[in-house]
């Protein structure tokens, strides 16, 4: 189907498409294409956060997350995501508020819990660490990855018993 035939709803799923295959360049493309007809789509902006995130686009990543924010300060996923860049440039304080604040503004934000444990973890508060790991296990107690990555924390806590469960 040529482009121009697409509607804003094909293209943006499209685009997210491509993101998952890893195909940046051209989601990133229809992203701005998007962004061009339609400013006010957060989650074009969202993406393309993403996007540049993936490419190690660190300023461009925040940018698009500071955009989302200004349209919309209740995004939680924005300022996930700008939490990610902070913690890719080791400013972990930073990280750690923009995280806080994800899962202040959407508590069932199960990424959110995510990054704020491997955040806490990477600046060394790992009793935070479980805590945000076990938070997110209340929401999902089935995701596998949350369940290796608490108990693998407890592990290297001497938690053995806390571990096993």
């Amino acid at each position: 189907m040529p482009m121009a035939q697409l509607d804003s709803t094909g293209l943006a799923e499209l685009a997210h498409r491509e993101y998952q295959a890893g195909d940046y360049e051209r989601s990133e493309q229809h992203c701005m294409q998007l962004w061009r007809q339609e400013p006010d789509n957060t989650g074009v902006l969202l993406l393309l956060s993403s996007i540049h995130f993936q490419c190690r686009r660190l300023e461009r990543s925040a940018y698009f997350s500071q955009l989302a924010i200004k349209q919309n300060p209740m995004l939680a996923e924005a300022y996930s995501n700008l939490g990610n860049v902070f913690k890719e440039r080791n400013q972990l304080s930073d990280a750690l508020e923009n995280y806080r604040h994800a899962v202040r503004l959407k508590p069932d934000f199960i990424d959110g819990y995510i990054n704020l444990a491997a955040a806490l973890v990477a600046a060394g508060d790992m009793e935070q660490a479980v805590q945000a790991y076990v938070t997110a296990l209340q929401y999902n107690p089935d995701l596998y990855c949350v369940r290796s990555d608490l108990g693998n924390l407890l592990k290297a806590l001497g938690r053995l018993d806390e571990a096993k469960v």
